[in-house]
């Protein structure tokens, strides 16, 4: 029996198949996947405690402890659901990295143009989501803006922490003292912060200050290794910090805003056929991150997709296809309603260390 390529199942088959794009953050904090059957997702976020249990007379037998605190939160992940349209000029035309001089039929461009569209769609979710993950982890909220939808998702979080002299006066920052101020925040959760996350530019900020040269420089006593290596997708790993006990890394990714417009060409919409999106950073300037990188209480949450053409599936990504007779055209879609959820809004905290500004 023929399998058809365009079927739901083979298209998501095919997906799971692919290598995953790299993704930093999410792939740090946010890596364990949960499905509903829902179109909204109930969750309970809790702040964190480090109570002990009291002593008690033996004739007593014994004493009351509360339990922590939770709020049950329920939200509906909002849909990203990015298409792409093939026409009869894509596959009479030659691929790229295709011989001049081949003879390629049309139903094998059909497939590896399949192929192509599917990663392309799914890599352009797995960056939605990233750039969830970091709009979490630095401002505990979502922004959902597009089309049809204008709300945000907010979390609860308190723990941004201003610090007295910003990091980039480099002869009076205390920045190992800040590090250490988070640490202390983060173990009151009962958890131990091992990651500390900025962009290039802050993270130099923090190796230029002249106490951190100064103790890095003592002969025969490790208070550090700052070693920096390139990594994936603008992460670099720099050093450790052993006083601190924190690995640190910058993350330079960016991501562009097709929604709005570029400031730097007014009146020019996000639909207009001239439009060039504006690229911006994943991290906030001036922002650092300090957090449990080994247990860090999260899950990415995915509700059910609802079609009714193809049915219902609790997935994370979900394909379609659909054909459009005049003109004649081929549709494939990817849906998805992710929501990258913290369980311990204790469980991490964000430096301002660019003073508040």
């Amino acid at each position: 029996m023929a399998v058809d390529i365009y079927s739901p199942r083979f298209m998501i088959g095919l997906i799971e198949q692919t290598p995953p794009l790299p993704t930093f953050i999410k792939d740090t904090f946010f890596r364990v996947p949960k499905t509903f059957p829902t179109k909204t997702v109930d969750f309970d976020v809790k702040k964190g405690g480090i109570a002990m249990a009291p002593f008690v007379h033996p004739r007593i037998g014994s004493t009351t402890l509360e339990r922590t605190g939770a709020k049950t939160m329920s939200y509906k992940p909002p849909l990203v659901a990015p298409k792409r349209v093939l026409t009869t000029d894509d596959i009479d035309a030659r691929l790229p990295g295709e011989a001049v001089y081949n003879d390629y039929h049309p139903n094998r461009r059909k497939v590896e143009l399949l192929q192509d569209d599917l990663i392309d769609l799914d890599h352009s979710i797995t960056r939605r989501e990233e750039w969830m993950s970091t709009q979490v982890l630095f401002n505990a909220e979502i922004p959902i803006i597009g089309e049809g939808v204008d709300e945000v998702i907010v979390f609860e979080f308190d723990n941004t922490i201003v610090v007295a002299i910003p990091w980039n006066d480099y002869a009076n920052a205390k920045p190992m003292r800040d590090l250490d101020n988070a640490k202390q925040v983060v173990a009151r959760s009962g958890r131990s912060a091992n990651i500390a996350i900025g962009t290039s530019e802050t993270m130099w900020d923090l190796i230029s200050n002249e106490e951190v040269k100064e103790l890095l420089d003592i002969k025969n006593y490790s208070m550090g290794i700052i070693s920096p290596e390139v990594l994936e997708n603008g992460v670099t790993y720099i050093g450790f910090l052993r006083k601190s006990g924190l690995h640190l890394y910058s993350y330079d990714g960016e991501y562009a805003d097709n929604v709005n417009e570029n400031p730097e060409f007014p009146g020019v919409k996000p639909d207009d056929k001239d439009f060039i999106p504006a690229v911006y950073p994943l991290v906030p300037k001036g922002k650092v991150v300090v957090a449990p990188a080994r247990n860090f209480p999260s899950r990415m949450l995915y509700a059910v997709i609802h079609d009714l053409q193809i049915g219902s599936w609790m997935r994370s990504r979900v394909a379609k296809q659909w054909d459009q007779q005049e003109p004649s055209e081929r549709y494939v879609k990817i849906s998805s309603c992710p929501l990258p959820c913290p369980q311990d809004l204790d469980s991490w905290v964000v430096l301002d260390v660019g003073g508040g500004a």
